[in-house]
């Protein structure tokens, strides 16, 4: 969250090149290609530790485990 504690839309690295794939699947017609770039989005949005979403929009702890 930033400041004001709004949503920022960010995607990292596997997040884009799952975009990449979903596109290129859904214009080619793979339906593999496709769903292999779905989850990568997927995971992009939902695991930190990619980097991407979650990421960008959860609160950072200053603790180290």
């Amino acid at each position: 969250m930033n400041e004001r504690g709004d949503t920022v839309i960010a995607f990292g690295p596997v997040g884009l090149a799952g975009w990449a794939l979903l596109v290129l699947g859904v214009l080619t017609g793979r339906r593999l290609v496709a769903m292999v770039g779905l989850t990568a989005v997927v995971a992009d949005v939902t695991v930190a530790e990619l980097g991407g979403f979650k990421a960008k929009n959860e609160g950072r702890s200053d603790s180290v485990s």
